[in-house]
């Protein structure tokens, strides 16, 4: 009972503190931030790196930043094989996510990426967090430098050395102990130029890049007058790996002269202290950056920083242990490791057994609060149920509870009233029995969606009377646990009107290219005329030929094949003409659009011919196809053509151009037919697509009425605009379709 007492307190308690974190970043716009560091995930200046950054990134207050943290292991495997493969893992693991920013720590990991895995991720600016000066001077002359800013580690030694020798003032020797790896080397250079002021003066004693054994040693045996500037040891002259802080445990044990460090993680294990560069600065200065660059701002323009990231700490043991005088400290110093009182050892565990008991306390109270407002509570919950079931009785939509077993839990008496079935027979079967059968795979795609995703969605389906017949239903269900939510409404008047639409929207589409195949009589006509005019001048000849003893039986060949391709030809108006003629339903099927357009160009040419219009197409060549039906799609563009030609009736024969355009326009296909006529009057520019309002003697204004709506139920838009040189334009859209053959 008292641990579970415990467990409810400290759940308060962690709601409280970290719920309104939660309900800020809820809101925020999310980013996205990869972290790479060069080490192992053990490495302790990574871990305070990784707290600075998380530190600022939480408590920021203009992004939800998302973190993605990479550990790179590069001292340890340091081949080019083993930073190919690092950059293939990243550049697979991250390929379908989108990255903000990347931070990198150490330079090696900053190197690796740009040699191996900036491919996999262009554009994206980089922080380069804890980087020598070396290389930020290398980068500031780098084309990279557009795209990359940072913060430099461990540049200003020089407060930590005047410490050491403030301290030690008789100094005349420094041994200076440092690794093989990148990192080690790079340090070991920090140091070699902080001592540059020194030479002369202060002789240097190089213990870097031995063996840990050599090391130990020769550190046991310094002069009196030395001190130690241990770097770090990633890795030794003999090629074995360490922990630097471990490494520097090692020999601060077996030194017999004082150790000294740059790095904060060092104090405890070994370092006296002084100016030490703090890993946790770093990494919130680094972040910094990374959200100014995510605010907006070119790294370009932002200098290199991390000049402030120092604190003056010393651990009091070393001091004592080489008697040196704390005197001599700066006065902002830090003295960690002092002695601390009973009081001071044990506060937090006597303030959080106060707190246990205040606790417990309030718990009792709240408790026993609480177990009246649950009687009130259940009172109301009982009051609203009963309000519940009668509105979920009284309510003329049909209202049910399901689970996602297939199972109705509840059903509301509209259901009896619409299907005819009782309520137990209609909870006794899976409710997809009751499912019309051609929209059970959108049905069951329904339910499993509910099941898995948690969120609310809209679909439509047939559902069985008990007498055979099917009604459409309209529903929206929202999923809770194991159980689903919906609400369905009758739809099908609706649909059933809407079917009827369909139909009669066909019907007058069907009258109106008919009464379009009477405009083209006489031009069809004359196209007609000369496939079967040469056909009989063959058929004439080749009963001359016929007349000879001796026929030349190749040309008679030649005659049968003219005979032939002019048949076909004259078959493929017949067929044109039956297919526009004809009653039939929608077929819809991937179209080229530069194809039919061609198909009824040829169509009215003829037409065009006896008017004295020329006709041009300028087809793009890279227009994608588009989803629809062949015949009605001809019939608008044949509608526009013959308007085109109507409005070129006053003009002189050489101004009478009616052109054909094609085009892709964003994520659809664009058709437009130009006149060179006199253009449309501006206050009747909107009414030429109003039904029976028409410019033309005889016409009956249902042309671009039917036109229109054609193009809506493909999903499109028409309109017409005036030219500026004369005459009119009219524009259709029409979505694009992807995949498959178009015809």
């Amino acid at each position: 009972m008292k641990q579970g007492i415990r467990i409810v307190i400290c759940s308060l308690i962690l709601v409280v503190l970290f719920a309104p974190a939660f309900d800020a970043h809820g809101s925020l716009p999310q980013k996205r931030v990869l972290l790479l560091y060069s080490e192992d995930k053990a490495h302790p200046a990574h871990e305070l790196t990784d707290g600075g950054i998380r530190a600022v990134f939480w408590s920021n207050k203009l992004f939800d930043v998302r973190l993605y943290s990479e550990y790179l292991d590069l001292s340890r495997f340091s081949g080019p094989g083993h930073a190919r493969a690092i950059a293939d893992y990243l550049n697979r693991k991250y390929a379908g996510t989108k990255i903000d920013a990347i931070i990198t720590i150490y330079p090696a990991a900053l190197d690796m990426f740009l040699g191996e895995a900036s491919a996999g991720f262009p554009g994206v600016p980089i922080v380069a967090c804890e980087i020598d000066r070396n290389s930020a001077e290398r980068l500031e002359r780098s084309p990279s430098r557009r795209l990359i800013t940072g913060v430099v580690l461990g540049d200003n030694i020089a407060p930590m050395l005047d410490s050491a020798f403030r301290m030690r003032p008789r100094t005349k020797r420094v041994a200076l102990v440092a690794g093989t790896s990148f990192n080690d080397v790079a340090t070991e250079g920090i140091f070699r130029k902080g001592l540059d002021p020194y030479a002369g003066k202060i002789d240097l004693i190089d213990l870097t890049k031995l063996p840990m054994q050599e090391t130990l040693a020769r550190v046991g045996s310094l002069p009196p007058d030395t001190i130690v500037l241990y770097a770090s040891i990633f890795k030794d002259g003999a090629g074995q790996s360490f922990v630097p802080r471990e490494a520097l445990a090692l020999i601060s044990r077996a030194a017999n002269a004082p150790v000294f460090g740059l790095y904060d993680p060092f104090l405890g294990y070994g370092i006296v202290g002084g100016s030490l560069l703090s890993f946790e600065k770093q990494g919130r200065e680094a972040a910094t950056l990374a959200l100014r660059i995510m605010g907006g701002e070119s790294p370009a323009s932002i200098p290199f920083g991390g000049e402030q990231a120092y604190a003056n700490l010393y651990d009091l043991r070393e001091l004592k242990r080489w008697g040196l005088n704390e005197s001599a400290l700066p006065a902002d110093a830090i003295i960690l490791n002092k002695p601390v009182s009973a009081w001071e050892r044990y506060k937090l565990y006597i303030l959080g057994a106060v707190a246990f008991c205040l606790a417990e306390t309030a718990l009792i109270i709240f408790l026993v609060v609480q177990r009246r407002r649950k009687k009130v509570a259940e009172e109301d919950l009982r009051q609203k149920k009963e309000e519940l079931d009668q509105f979920f009785n009284v309510n003329m939509d049909l209202f049910c509870i399901s689970n996602t077993s297939g199972y109705f839990e509840h059903l509301n008496p509209v259901w009896e009233k619409v299907f005819g079935y009782t309520r137990d027979e209609l909870m006794a079967k899976g409710f997809l029995e009751f499912v019309h059968p051609d929209d059970m795979e959108a049905t069951r795609q329904a339910v499993t969606e509910l099941a898995s995703q948690q969120k609310v969605i809209d679909f439509e389906n047939r559902y069985r009377c008990k007498d055979g017949t099917y009604r459409w239903l309209e529903w929206s269900s929202a999923p809770s646990g194991k159980l689903i939510y919906s609400a369905a409404r009758d739809v099908t008047e609706r649909r059933q009107a809407e079917l009827e639409i369909v139909q009669q929207r066909n019907e007058l589409a069907h009258v109106a290219r008919v009464s379009t195949m009477s405009q083209l009589a006489s031009s069809l006509a004359h196209e007609l005329n000369q496939p079967l005019g040469a056909i009989l001048r063959n058929a004439e000849a080749g009963e001359l030929l016929l007349q000879d003893p001796s026929p030349d039986l190749d040309e008679l060949r030649a005659i049968l094949a003219d005979i032939r391709k002019d048949d076909q030809r004259a078959g493929a108006v017949i067929d044109r003409m039956r297919a526009w003629m004809k009653r039939r339903e929608i077929e819809r099927c991937l179209l080229s659009i530069n194809l039919l357009a061609g198909e009824v160009v040829t169509l009215v040419r003829p037409d065009a011919e006896m008017r004295r219009v020329r006709l041009e197409v300028a087809a793009d060549p890279a227009v994608p196809p588009v989803h629809g039906d062949r015949v009605q799609l001809q019939q608008v563009l044949l509608n526009l053509l013959i308007n085109g030609m109507d409005a070129l009736d006053d003009n002189p024969p050489a101004r009478r151009l009616v052109t054909v355009r094609t085009r892709p326009v964003g994520a659809t296909v664009e058709v437009t037919v130009s006149d060179t006529g006199h253009g449309i009057p501006a206050d009747k520019l909107l009414r030429v697509f109003e039904p029976f309002f028409s410019s033309k003697p005889n016409g009956l204004g249902m042309g671009l009425v039917i036109s229109r709506s054609i193009i809506e139920a493909h999903g499109g838009r028409l309109w017409a605009e005036n030219n500026e040189a004369g005459g009119a334009t009219f524009f259709f859209t029409l979505p694009a379709a992807e995949g498959g053959h178009a015809k």
